[in-house]
């Protein structure tokens, strides 16, 4: 038999096993997790389930195992598998009744998930959150003696010796119009990923999905620089706050 014949017949064979090999899996849950929600995201549900099964394997603790199972569940409402996709809601929601979607869905998805919540708390009440709890012996605090107090005219006038802050007020009008601006941007984005699903040719979706991701990245700068300039004006507002007025003076 010809030489090359036989190498040619032995690349056929071993090329699938270095596939698999090479192929990037996630040796932890966080990266089981990461993964599913990027094939979600690519409409590659059959990849994400199996995701999710090796997710469910190194899942450690209640909360874990309750985000495999809703995720399990919305990919199956997806596939309109709706009987799966219940039970997979049903077992997350058992261990964790207060748990949320972790991505945007179908208002259909969404009806499910709630009702099978209000079938959860039906059969295990939580019991409600202003229900009185025991609360430990408080102490009174010492009364200052009175002319310790200052009066309503000097505190008064400690107010109005304090400046505007302007700082911190510009800080956060600037992080309000970034987190606008990134919010407009992570709509968009999702509405594009929600018509890549809708689209009926293959071209479609891969143009919305090439969209959805460059809008995405955009609402993610900006929402950080959001969160940036919100904590710059906390830690401005508080430094000035600590800082002592030098007219702010009372007389006992």
């Amino acid at each position: 038999m010809d030489l090359r014949i036989v190498l040619g017949l032995v690349l056929m064979l071993v090329s699938p096993a270095w596939s698999q090999s090479s192929a990037s899996t996630a040796s932890d849950f966080e990266g089981r997790m990461a993964a599913t929600a990027r094939a979600y995201e690519d409409l590659d549900y059959e990849h994400a389930l199996q995701e999710l099964d090796g997710a469910s394997l190194l899942a450690r603790d209640d909360g874990e195992r309750a985000r495999v199972a809703i995720y399990r569940g919305l990919v199956l409402g997806d596939l309109r598998r709706r009987q799966a996709s219940q039970a997979a809601f049903r077992a997350g929601l058992m261990l964790r009744p207060d748990a949320s979607l972790p991505v945007k869905v179908s208002p259909k998805v969404a009806r499910d998930f709630e009702a099978v919540r209000r079938e959860v708390l039906a059969l295990n009440p939580r019991p409600p959150s202003d229900a009185p709890r025991a609360v430990p012996d408080a102490k009174l605090a010492p009364t200052p003696a009175s002319g310790l107090v200052p009066s309503a005219g000097a505190e008064a006038e400690v107010r109005a010796s304090r400046s505007t802050p302007v700082l911190p007020l510009a800080l956060l009008g600037a992080g309000v119009v970034l987190g606008g601006v990134g919010g407009y941007f992570g709509l968009r984005s999702h509405g594009n990923v929600s018509d890549a699903r809708a689209a009926d040719f293959y071209s479609d979706r891969l143009a919305h999905l090439d969209s959805a991701r460059g809008q995405a990245l955009v609402a993610n700068v900006l929402l950080g620089a959001a969160v940036t300039a919100a904590a710059g004006a906390a830690v401005t507002w508080f430094l000035k706050d600590r800082t002592p007025s030098p007219r702010a003076e009372v007389s006992p």
